[in-house]
Formats: structure tokens, C-alpha cells, sequence
């Protein structure tokens, strides 16, 4: 989806409710794209399943490799690994085969893993300052309380303990676990708990992502000052103050050994217990659970206001009134619903299942048989009227259909794990004997081999094993590295190190260099005369033919999004924060995307009040977050400092490495 598409995308009353989880940078961000949207709640997926697994964490002090020490704890790089697969794993369920070992990287997502595990731990260690305690019954509750290990809204054992299985957990460490999660969740409540927003807070934050804003754009291109002299001793002393710009970059060559699951399914057996067993802890896999398709029409209110309550129920009563005399529910939708997404379908949701809405609106919908039309529903939304089109009963695959696919889970899983096994024995051979040749021959394997090669050249290796490869040195032997459904081993036979070239090697590069500089400054000189010029009040229009600058329109954008066809910066966003109809233009240009730009506030259109009036109560719930937030990132800061001042906390080998 474009940026424009999704900034004209709605989201729906349906689309809202099947959201189990909610971010703080994700509510913003739909906030800031969503103004129109009656409601502002979103997140980045929905829930499954696997979700409440996440954040799992079992310290212990166990005999691995050290990575972080805090007080008398210990992170291991094991724990440390498994955290970060799993933070992996939860930003590839949300965006598929779009997530990239680049994007991981990018993201910083194992210094992130680390950092949290961290702030796990300094929560824990004030929890006991603190003398909290999690009961019991909370532990229970908890577990109970969760749609992952429930079945027709009620907590199921049996399903409760496949879940388990599957990540091969006891009841005791989940459980263990739980507590801990209780007991972080106790201090936190604590720590946030002076959080609060004044409604002028919530105005004045409304107003900076929700006014609109025209602003004109005047170009200077530093590319159009092309005449100007490169004297040679100018070139020299340049590259004199530049010389690590022009590093000619680290090279490596190695040769490595790949191994693909699918070389070892003929070697894999399937027996029909293993199916079978499979077939009845994974039930879910092969059924459809209950399922309905309804309609429903919305009549907001604000529940907080009785009087506008009162009257909201009343037109709700009537039109239930008019569907309950015969008249056509699709039609009354249309006529009388507030929710934009559903009114033009009747008021069609399609589809929905257990766990997928609000308790309210689930539980009356569920009551209803086809045909029906429930009473006036209230939920945080608004008030609701349902009505059943079809019932689909929950249906389980017999296991002759569902044979087929198991046994190809199977076989594949069990190829993988033949793969990684023989990939652990070649490095375990490789480590031993200093190079992979032996074991590839015992094997019947072939060992490839790259030619130098460096980060920034194009070359058919996976980017994972490259940038391993790069961070190793002549004769190291890698570990075995997970790429996609593959695993490899490697060895660096040969590395360049980085070098520092004579200037003839680079003299075209570094005159070309010296040549943009020149470009930027006079770019920069003459966007401050013209900036100059308009401050004192001469016309932009008349200043640009002048001048024979490019002058551009952004067309009306909200203050919290960028403008349209420039790319996102802070530095953007500051400058446009600072404009206003009085000092209309920004007080410097701003260098974007090899351009400067002097920017003028051209028109401004002011927030809808009734709008503002119905998102109110959201956006302040999304403040007060985003507040609980910083207070609790701050006062995790403090508790680390004053651990480094103790001597109390020591990072002891590198974390990009190490995990």
C-alpha cells in the first residue's frame, strides 16, 4: 500500500474491533494518518495464538557464556538469543516475507532484546525492594483469563497444555513465568501511575497532528552551480582532512558448506503414531471453530455525557424498532449507522468468531440464532444494534484429510532438523580439524567459495552470511547460521583489511567530493539571500522567476503527518512545527533529499471541533500512554545509572557478536 493510499484509508468499526494489541507508536501513527476515523485505536497485528509466548523469559544462572551482569544476575548469551528470536519471530508473523535479516538489523531488534531483558530485570529487582508479591489466585486468573487457552470463551486444561507442549514448557515454569510477568506488571502500574493529561494538553496535541497545513516550497539545487574551478592544492588538502572517507572497504573471500532441508527428506520416516499424536495436539489447526456473519448498526455516544447518552439510546430503540416490525436491516444500516466503514455494505461485518470482538458485542451476537436481532448493545464504541444473517457450527477436519498435510509438516520439520544436525557436525569437524574440507569429503559435500568480496559489491550470499562473514577474521570458522529454511558453515580463508589509499588511486573521487561541497555552500549562500529577501516582504512568485527557482505547492497535509512527496525527517517536522500565518516562513532552508528548501505557509485550516469532540476521549487514552511511557523509560534510565555508579552493571562482551 502507497503512503497516499494509506493515508486515505479508514478503518473500520470491524476492522477496530478484531485488534487484540495496542502500541503506543502504532496508536500515534494511526492518530496522525486517521483524522477522519471516528475512532483512533489500531495496532500492529492481529493477536495468535503463539502471541502469549513473547514474553516469555526463564533467567537462571546456568553455566553458559556470560553477556550482561546486573548486581548478582546474570544474562546469558543464550538467554539472550532465544529472547531475540522470539522479538524476531514477532515482527516476521506481522510482516511475512517483508521482514528481512536488513530490516532486524536496521531496527536494532538484539540490542533491543537485550535492553529489555535488562529492564526485566531491574523491574524485578524493585519489586523486591518494593516487598510486592503476586497471589496465587492472580497467577490463575491470569492463565484462565486468556483467549489463547480458552474454548468457547471458557479456559480449557486440555488446550492449556498443548499450548505448553508446544514450546516445550511445564505447567511450573509457565506458571513461574507468569508471576514474574504479574510482578513487572505491579511495579510498572506503580511507577506510571502519576501519569495524567489536562484537556488542554489533549487540544493542543490534537491541534499539532490534526490542523492542516499548505505550505510552498521554494527549490535551490546545489547542481545547478556548476562553474567553478577545482585548484589541485585544494583537491590535496581536502583529502588530507578526508582521507578516512575514501577507505577502500574490508574484503573477504570464504568457502562455505550449505544444507538445505529438503536434501534430507528421503532420509526422514513418518510413523502413524507420530501423526496422530500431532493430529490431537494441534486440533486447532485442522477446525473451523464457530462462527457467524452479522450486521450491525452503530449509533455513537459518549458515555460519559447522560444526557447525549439518553437521547443516542432513543434513536437506537426506534430503529430496532423499525427492523423488529420487518423493514430491511441492510437499508436501516444504510440510513441511520455511523460507522463509515459498514453503512454503505448495510452494515455487513462478514464473518466473525470467538475472540475476535469486544465481550459485549461478542456475547450478544453469539446468543442470537439466524435471523435475530438483539437488544440496544453498548460497548466503548457506541451503541449497537445485531443482527444474524448465518450460523457456520464449529467443524473439525477428520484426521484421512488432514493426513496429508501433517505428514508434510512432518517430513519437512524433520528434514530441518537433519539439516541443522549435520550443519553442527561440520562445524563441530571444521572447528577441530581448521578447515570444512575434511568433513565435506567424508560426506560426499562440495565446498564453495565466494572470491573477495565486500559489503557494499553484489554478490548471489545470503545478507545474513555476508555480514557475518565480514565480522570474522582469515582462518575463523562460523557458527552455524540459520538463512531462511537452510543452515551453513563457513570459513574466512582469505581478508583485506580496510586501507587508507595514496590520493592518485582516488583523486576523481575525491575531486567530485570537493566539488559537491563547493555546490552545497553556494547552494546554501544563495537560499539564505533568498530567504532574506522574503522575510522582508517581496512577493515568493516574483523571487522565484527571478531567481529561476522551482516553486511547488504541497496541497493541504495534517501538522503530525509529512508533506506529500518529501521524505520523513525530524528536522522536517520541527521546521513545519514553527510556522504559523504571523511568521509564515521557516526561519532557515532545510537541506532534504540534496535540495534546500525555503518553506511558506501558504493556508491553514483549523481542526473540526465535533471531531475533535468525538476522538477526544481516544486520543487522551493514547497520550496518557504515551506519557506512562517516557516516565517509565526515564526512570529505568536513572536505575541504571545508579547501577553503573555502584559498579553494578557491566556489559561483558559485545552484543551484535555475541548473539
Amino acid at each position: 500500500m502507497t503512503k497516499d493510499a494509506a493515508q486515505r484509508r479508514r478503518w473500520t468499526f470491524y476492522e477496530a474491533l478484531i485488534i487484540a494489541e495496542r502500541g503506543i507508536e502504532s496508536m500515534l501513527d494511526f492518530m496522525r494518518r486517521h483524522a477522519q476515523s471516528w475512532m483512533i485505536k489500531v495496532a500492529l497485528g492481529a493477536v495468535v495464538v503463539v502471541f502469549v509466548f513473547w514474553g516469555i523469559w526463564n533467567p537462571r544462572e546456568g553455566r553458559e557464556r556470560d553477556l550482561v551482569r546486573i548486581g548478582k544476575h546474570i544474562i546469558t548469551i543464550a538467554e539472550a538469543r532465544t529472547y531475540y528470536q522470539n522479538l524476531r519471530d514477532r515482527y516476521q508473523s506481522v510482516y511475512g516475507e517483508k521482514f528481512t535479516e536488513e530490516m532486524a538489523k536496521k531496527l536494532g531488534l538484539k540490542e533491543r532484546a537485550v535492553k529489555e531483558l535488562i529492564n526485566k530485570i531491574l523491574l524485578l529487582q524493585e519489586a523486591q525492594r518494593l516487598r510486592l508479591k503476586v497471589a496465587p489466585e492472580e497467577i490463575q486468573a491470569s492463565i484462565q483469563n486468556h483467549p489463547a487457552f480458552q474454548k468457547q470463551g471458557f479456559f480449557d486444561k486440555d488446550t492449556y497444555l498443548r499450548a505448553l507442549q508446544r514450546i516445550r514448557m511445564t505447567a511450573k515454569e509457565f506458571e513461574a513465568n507468569q508471576s514474574q510477568m504479574l510482578l513487572i506488571s505491579k511495579v510498572q502500574s506503580l511507577i506510571v501511575s502519576s501519569a495524567k493529561v489536562s484537556d488542554r494538553e489533549v487540544l493542543e496535541a490534537y491541534r499539532d497532528n490534526f490542523e492542516k497545513l499548505n505550505l510552498d516550497a521554494l527549490f535551490i539545487n546545489p547542481g545547478d552551480f556548476r562553474d567553478m574551478a577545482i585548484p589541485t592544492d585544494e583537491v590535496k588538502a581536502y583529502f588530507s582532512k578526508h582521507r578516512d572517507e575514501f577507505k577502500t572497504p574490508a574484503k573477504v573471500n570464504i568457502r562455505y558448506l550449505r544444507f538445505e532441508p529438503k536434501d534430507y527428506t528421503q532420509q526422514v520416516q513418518i510413523t502413524a503414531q507420530e501423526i496422530e499424536t500431532y493430529y490431537q495436539n494441534n486440533q486447532e489447526k485442522f477446525g473451523q471453530p464457530k462462527r457467524i456473519k452479522v450486521r450491525h448498526i452503530l449509533v455513537k455516544s459518549d458515555s460519559k455525557d447522560s444526557e447525549a447518552l439518553a437521547q443516542a439510546r432513543k434513536k437506537a430503540e426506534s430503529i430496532r424498532e423499525d427492523a423488529l416490525k420487518g423493514k430491511d436491516f441492510a437499508q436501516l444500516a444504510k440510513q441511520y449507522s455511523e460507522d463509515p466503514g459498514t453503512k454503505d455494505r448495510g452494515g455487513d461485518l462478514g464473518y466473525i468468531t470467538r475472540g475476535q470482538v469486544v465481550p459485549e458485542f461478542e456475547e450478544a451476537a453469539f446468543s442470537l440464532q439466524v435471523g435475530g436481532i438483539s437488544n440496544i448493545i453498548q460497548t466503548p464504541y457506541g451503541l449497537h444494534i445485531v443482527k444474524v444473517d448465518e450460523i457456520q457450527e464449529a467443524k473439525i477436519e477428520p484426521l484421512d484429510k488432514a493426513k496429508g498435510q501433517i505428514i508434510d509438516f512432518l517430513r519437512n520439520r524433520k528434514a530441518r532438523e537433519l539439516a541443522y544436525d549435520e550443519a553442527d557436525q561440520a562445524y563441530a569437524a571444521a572447528f577441530k580439524e581448521k578447515h570444512l574440507d575434511g568433513f565435506a569429503k567424508g560426506k560426499k559435500l562440495t565446498v564453495k567459495e565466494t572470491g573477495l568480496f565486500s559489503s557494499g559489491d553484489k554478490i548471489d550470499l545470503n545478507p545474513k552470511m555476508k555480514d557475518s562473514a565480514l565480522s570474522l577474521s582469515k582462518g575463523d570458522i562460523s557458527p552455524v547460521l540459520r538463512l531462511g529454511e537452510a543452515f551453513a558453515v563457513f570459513q574466512v580463508v582469505e581478508k583485506q583489511e580496510p586501507r587508507v589509499p595514496d590520493l592518485p588511486e582516488v583523486e576523481r573521487r575525491v575531486t567530485e567530493a570537493l566539488r559537491g561541497e563547493k555546490q552545497k555552500a553556494q547552494a546554501l549562500a544563495k537560499a539564505k539571500e533568498v530567504l532574506e529577501k522574503l522575510k522582508k516582504g517581496e512577493n515568493l512568485k516574483s523571487v522565484a522567476a527571478q531567481e529561476k527557482l522551482k516553486l511547488e505547492a504541497t496541497g493541504f497535509f495534517e501538522k503530525g503527518a509529512d508533506p506529500p512527496k518529501m521524505a520523513a525527517s525530524e528536522e522536517l517536522r520541527k521546521t513545519i512545527a514553527t510556522l504559523s500565518l504571523k511568521n509564515p516562513y521557516a526561519a532557515n532552508p532545510l537541506f532534504l533529499n540534496g535540495q534546500y528548501v525555503i518553506f511558506h505557509l501558504q493556508e491553514m485550516k483549523e481542526i473540526d471541533p465535533a471531531q475533535f469532540n468525538s476522538q477526544k476521549e481516544n486520543f487522551r487514552r493514547a497520550l496518557i500512554q504515551q506519557k506512562q511511557e517516557m516516565i517509565l523509560i526515564t526512570w529505568l534510565e536513572e536505575l541504571m545509572e545508579q547501577a553503573k555508579a555502584k559498579g553494578e552493571f557491566k556489559i561483558l562482551q559485545e552484543v551484535n557478536e555475541a548473539i
